[in-house]
């Protein structure tokens, strides 16, 4: 029913047009691109949609296919940025070796935008009426800050919502979330040779990092999720210093803790502060500071929720068996959506490469997807029967 030949080139052109956030990297060129692309195939399908401007070719686009009524909403969702391109020898040819096409966002999550945009073609060609409204959701820097999510829930409501990322054609049911702390331990400056006076506090940052590696080994252990794995912890920044021979008046890390369902920001602080308390305690000099750089919310789909039922229902009809359950390690922007109300589950494409220097997606599972979301609509938003 979904139009295989139309994905497929709607996909290399997606490939082929540069959408690196510029959050990431201060050349990159924004979703503007493919934002202007996604609108020209909108009008062609006569799909009414409006484009919000977030910044300098930041944009959300979306459509609505409106329902005739009495049936559930349901959004579709895919970001439109990438990451950047270093390291990559090609990274926007959208070349195609049997079954795969390579590039930047080929797999994360341009084969899902084709995805999407083949359904509502799908809708249109075939004149399907469904009596709930499908909206097609793209949306701006789901690899930075999730300005185009955030924005998107404050305009608008939906009973349900499935976000595309990669899953292999898995049916993503939980994700980790993550923070950034920063700790700041403070010194007193001298000179290098008068040690009576000068505290160092690059040494006296070691004595929490020690306190930390061990939080983090026993986080691996004991505080696992049955699909998205782990807590974990490491610490990718440190500053601390002025210059040889001057004792450090103070030291800087910023701690990165990957949470599971179930943790929340003030669970987080507390186990941070302990730490801090604990080293205090052995060592007065030590003065150190806390504070949240940022928090993502983890995410968990309850298993009795309509959209995975309509999702488990639509995959026996097209691929003979109910999807395969999993989780992610990293954050996604379910999570956002979930936590405005709405009933949120993961779905994409199978490929590979992501953040790499390769990356590449499956056709096939394009098209696979596509089928999967357009029967999954009509049995979510249901199909109506009026002419």
């Amino acid at each position: 029913m979904v139009d295989r030949k139309f994905i497929l080139k709607t996909v290399q052109d997606l490939v082929q047009i540069n959408s690196v956030n510029p959050g990431l990297e201060e050349d990159g060129k924004g979703e503007a691109g493919v934002a202007r692309y996604i609108s020209k195939i909108l009008d062609d399908l006569k799909i009414p949609y409006e484009i919000d401007e977030l910044g300098p070719d930041r944009v959300n686009i979306t459509g609505i296919i409106e329902g005739t009524g009495g049936g559930k909403s349901l959004v579709l969702n895919a970001h439109m940025d990438t990451v950047g391109v270093e390291g990559m020898s090609d990274p926007f040819s959208g070349k195609i070796e049997g079954d795969k096409l390579y590039g930047r966002g080929a797999y994360d999550m341009k084969g899902s935008i084709s995805a999407i945009v083949g359904v509502a073609k799908a809708v249109k060609d075939h004149r399907v009426k469904l009596k709930g409204d499908l909206i097609l959701s793209f949306v701006a820097d789901e690899e930075f800050e999730s300005i185009g999510a955030n924005a998107l829930i404050q305009k608008i409501s939906a009973d349900a919502a499935i976000v595309t990322e990669p899953t292999n054609l898995e049916l993503c049911m939980a994700h980790r979330g993550f923070c950034v702390f920063k700790i700041t331990t403070e010194g007193k400056t001298a000179h290098g040779g008068c040690h009576n006076e000068g505290v160092d506090a690059n040494l006296k940052m070691g004595a929490l990092l020690v306190e930390l590696n061990k939080l983090a080994n026993h986080l691996q252990k004991e505080r696992k999720h049955p699909l998205c794995g782990e807590a974990s912890m490491h610490v990718p920044m440190i500053s601390g210093g002025r210059s040889l021979f001057i004792y450090s008046n103070s030291c800087t890390i910023h701690v990165e803790r990957r949470t599971i369902p179930g943790e929340t920001p003030s669970g987080v602080e507390q186990e941070l502060k302990q730490i801090i308390r604990k080293i205090q305690d052995k060592d007065p000099e030590i003065s150190a500071s806390l504070e949240l750089m940022m928090w993502r919310s983890p995410y968990e789909a309850e298993e009795g929720i309509g959209i995975v039922a309509a999702a488990d229902t639509a995959a026996e009809g097209v691929f003979g068996k109910k999807l395969k359950r999993t989780g992610h390690t990293w954050w996604e922007d379910s999570a956002i959506f979930g936590e405005a109300g709405i009933e949120t589950i993961i779905i994409g494409p199978k490929g590979g490469g992501i953040h790499e220097e390769v990356e590449w997606v499956e056709l096939d599972s394009i098209h696979q997807l596509a089928e999967l979301l357009l029967s999954t609509a009509k049995k979510f938003c249901s199909v109506s029967t009026l002419d």
